[in-house]
């Protein structure tokens, strides 16, 4: 029996929104093209430029080009030291002063905060920096990948080549093992990475959706009002001996009976 109501409670439901589809599909649509155009019009375009580079143990045989299993587990290991190391303020530091080289602060200050430290040079802080790089192993191998993200693709190539330039000398200095190569150059992105303007629509007509579904089956349980002859038999479970139409309601929403 509980089984039986359950059923039609469920079945209550699904022709209660499809009787208010059309409402629940214009805040579908309403919250789709909100975050469209929210997507499309107000976040920034994004690109992204990646590097690859190469750990390689010190103990591999140079003469003979070759590397045993062990120094591939030490090149791993070494790819995850360097990385922590690549974190560093140290390093975001001196790409910093390599970007002013390169474009010059009046450029950069479309990106960053340029400050001046107590002598007055120009400096862009770590944390600007670390924002836009990742620096990963890739599929746990001996291959470092770091990417960076910004509004422009020609500075996120150069921040990803900047960081593979340093990467040779600064990780060497500090753990005085092994040897890092780049594999080739950072490219620029011919088209923007993000914001995907799809899953960002896609994302708000799910809420659109969900929400207008909610405001329908909360407002039915709210609703107090007794419509029909089943409404009365299931909430005061008693007979309805009679109907009589109420002709000045036939006109206005709502039950068009007293009963």
């Amino acid at each position: 029996m509980e089984k039986q109501e359950q059923e039609i409670n469920l079945q209550e439901i699904f022709f209660l929104l499809l009787s208010k589809f059309k409402f629940i599909l214009l805040l579908t649509v309403l919250f789709g093209g909100a975050l469209f155009c929210y997507s499309k019009f107000w976040l920034p375009v994004q690109y992204t430029s990646s590097i690859s580079i190469y750990v390689k143990n010190s103990s591999a045989d140079t003469i003979n080009n070759t590397a045993t299993s062990s120094d591939l587990t030490a090149a791993q290991k070494l790819a995850t030291t360097y990385i922590v190391i690549l974190d560093n303020d140290v390093v975001y530091d001196e790409v910093s002063k390599m970007l002013l080289e390169s474009y010059g602060s009046a450029q950069l200050k479309r990106f960053f905060n340029i400050e001046k430290d107590a002598n007055g040079n120009e400096y862009i802080t770590a944390s600007q920096i670390r924002k836009l790089v990742k620096a990963s192993p890739l599929n746990n191998t001996e291959v470092i990948q770091i990417t960076a993200v910004t509004r422009d693709p020609g500075l996120s190539a150069a921040i990803c080549n900047f960081m593979a330039a340093e990467a040779k000398t600064v990780l060497i200095d500090v753990t005085k093992a092994g040897s890092v190569e780049s594999i080739g150059k950072a490219k620029q992105p011919t088209g923007p990475s993000g914001p995907s303007v799809k899953r960002y629509t896609l994302i708000g007509a799910v809420i659109g959706f969900v929400i207008a579904c909610a405001f329908v089956i909360i407002r039915k349980l709210l609703d107090n009002r007794i419509r029909t002859t089943e409404d009365i038999k299931q909430r005061f479970q008693i007979p309805v001996l009679g109907e009589i139409p109420d002709l000045e309601m036939s006109d206005k929403e709502g039950s068009k009976y007293e009963y």
